[in-house]
């Protein structure tokens, strides 16, 4: 049986805990290594990292302790980008990954994208959550197709089909996702400017880490932070939105909702490998998205899996 290495245990509320409890659910692992970093942890092996493989990128070797380089166990599942620098010290390798460095803008980016392709190109095999991220790993970080597999089906088979669901005017409305990751504050922001002022009666609970600076200020938006029962909240909740116009992989936070009962109003990359809903819950054009907050409408798979 394998052994898993995750930064986010299973008890974390954000997407990394998400696939950490599906993995540890749909698999036989011999041993389960997570770490909880505070702030002061996390610059601490962050260095570790630096000093121990300084030609990668520290994105990769942020989970790095050096008790669990020496060990070298075989057939070792790697979740999630910051334990990728473990490929080099033990063997057989699965890399699990999600949200590819290729669609990220920030400091260095090359040379995190050069770094990424290394570490892919080392590993036994690659888990990526959809078939987007499974081409790009093949197209963009020339890894043979034959060393890759899609396990998002597998992790969110779950999820039913909705038929006939039609939101009543919804007015409970939620936005999922801390406002420190850029994929979300450039998503609330686009909704904010371009859909809001034409919906004057909703409201928008958003649900996440805060930051004193994110600049969004509205009367119709209502920052909770963290719930004490996402799921509880989330099937009282009328509907959520997912404004994501960046990014790739699978949507945590859409699949959440999924299995809540609750439908999701989304762009094209909010829905990135999973079912399409009814034409009227998925687009990227802003008079769509008022169209359907004032209207309602059907929300309906067209598939089950």
């Amino acid at each position: 049986m394998p052994t898993l290495i995750t930064p986010f245990p299973p008890s974390s509320h954000d997407g990394g805990g998400w696939v950490t409890r599906q993995l540890i659910e749909k698999h036989k692992y011999e041993k389960i290594s997570y770490r909880k970093n505070n702030t002061i942890k996390k610059i601490y092996y962050a260095a570790l990292g630096c000093i121990t493989l300084p030609f990668i990128h520290p994105i990769f070797t942020r989970f790095l302790p050096l008790w669990q380089t020496r060990n070298k166990i075989t057939n070792t599942h790697l979740n999630f980008s910051q334990t990728f620098g473990m490929v080099f010290f033990r063997k057989n390798c699965t890399l699990i990954c999600h949200d590819l460095q290729y669609h990220r803008s920030f400091m260095l980016k090359c040379w995190a994208r050069w770094s990424e392709k290394l570490l892919l190109s080392h590993a036994k095999k690659i888990l990526v959550l959809s078939e987007r991220d499974k081409k790009i790993v093949t197209r963009y970080y020339k890894i043979p197709i034959k060393f890759i597999e899609n396990i998002g089906p597998f992790l969110t088979q779950e999820i039913e089909s909705f038929t006939s669901v039609t939101p009543p005017n919804s007015k409970r409305i939620v936005f999922l996702g801390s406002l420190s990751r850029p994929e979300n504050l450039e998503g609330i922001k686009w909704f904010v400017k371009n859909v809001l002022p034409s919906c004057p009666d909703i409201e928008v609970h958003i649900i996440g880490a805060l930051y004193a600076n994110h600049g969004i200020a509205h009367p119709q938006i209502k920052h909770l932070g963290f719930v004490d029962n996402l799921e509880e909240f989330l099937s009282s909740t009328d509907l959520m939105i997912a404004p994501m116009l960046s990014g790739a992989g699978i949507k945590i936070k859409v699949i959440e909702s999924l299995k809540s009962k609750t439908p999701v109003l989304g762009t094209k990359s909010a829905y990135s490998g999973l079912p399409k809903p009814s034409a009227a819950f998925i687009s990227d054009n802003n008079e769509h998205w008022i169209k359907t907050l004032n209207d309602g409408g059907i929300f309906v798979f067209p598939h089950k899996r």
